[in-house]
């Protein structure tokens, strides 16, 4: 499976698609009119000319999953995230979002809504960091409800609780067998220890070289570095580090960057510091770097995942 943008000869399938997806949801609201099973292919062609139209499409071509967003006053606003009834509850959703939360990432704010019935909607928007903040009565036998999503804001706690995504990811990980760890996540991609190997000594290179430092009041040194060459020895380092080591590493390096980052004052968390180069650096704009950086790679393991559920 992989995630591509939708294109206009995509249109008549997703539509198709769209009308199987929300079958169920028309059943548990007894309401066979709602707007995406009565969304003609003449709406969804206007639509697409504002939208970002994302497809999950199998080897075979066949799509099976969708989801669809637009920026507006610096808000994402995702909807009509479908999957395919056969192949539901293996993360198809989740990736997509994650997609869209990556192709999306200078957006302060991101906004989804779903029926109040619709449980499992519900339950994943909220795994995936969605807060409910209003819900708007259609009719007696529905009420939607409007989530949001608060990512790249300035606030410190915002910025953290997007960046602790990867350790709770890191958890999951660890209890999956050495074969999935040993298998590339994408096609012509890194297997997965080299993935979290590359994250987690990205992790301990800002760690030692900038945010323990600013923590000690202690100058940066922090330096521009080859990114093919630390690429090059994290995939080594991955090779040679049992699954298990990895994994600690990984949670471990992350923790002690967001314990360090909270600890400090709001003179200190704002501060411009001068790295070992002489260039600027700042905590928040550190975050807001490697948080999509994060998400896209936690969308390829998802998706792999996905794939073997």
């Amino acid at each position: 499976m992989r995630i591509t943008a939708a294109e206009r000869t995509d249109l008549q399938q997703i539509l198709q698609l769209q009308y199987q997806a929300y079958e169920s949801e028309a059943h548990i609201y007894q309401d066979d009119q709602i707007p995406p099973l009565t969304q003609t292919l003449a709406d969804f062609i206007e639509e697409s000319q504002s939208h970002t139209i994302l497809k999950a499409v199998l080897e075979d071509g066949m799509i099976i999953g969708s989801a669809r967003a637009r920026e507006g006053n610096g808000t994402c606003y995702i909807g009509k995230v479908i999957v395919h009834p056969d192949y539901q509850n293996r993360g198809i959703g989740t990736v997509l979002i994650r997609e869209l939360e990556r192709l999306f990432a200078h957006c302060a704010r991101f906004e989804l809504f779903t029926g109040h019935r619709s449980e499992r909607n519900l339950y994943l928007y909220q795994k995936l960091g969605y807060s409910i903040y209003r819900t708007e009565p259609v009719h007696e036998r529905l009420n939607l409800v409007f989530l949001e999503k608060l990512m790249y804001q300035d606030g410190r706690d915002e910025l953290l609780a997007a960046f602790q995504d990867w350790i709770a990811f890191a958890v999951q990980l660890k209890e999956r067998e050495e074969a999935y760890w040993n298998q590339p996540v994408a096609p012509g991609k890194w297997p997965l220890r080299a993935v979290v190997s590359h994250i987690m000594l990205w992790d301990k290179y800002f760690y030692e070289h900038a945010i323990d430092k600013i923590y000690r009041q202690e100058p940066l040194t922090l330096r521009h570095t080859d990114y093919d060459e630390f690429n090059r020895k994290a995939q080594l380092y991955g090779e040679q580090t049992s699954i298990a080591s990895l994994a600690e590493q990984a949670i471990f390096y992350r923790e002690k960057i967001i314990a360090a980052i909270r600890s400090l004052t709001d003179e200190s968390y704002n501060k411009e510091y001068i790295d070992a180069d002489g260039h600027p650096f700042f905590v928040t704009q550190y975050l807001k770097d490697f948080i999509p950086h994060d998400q896209h790679h936690i969308a390829q393991m998802e998706e792999k995942h996905g794939e073997q559920r």
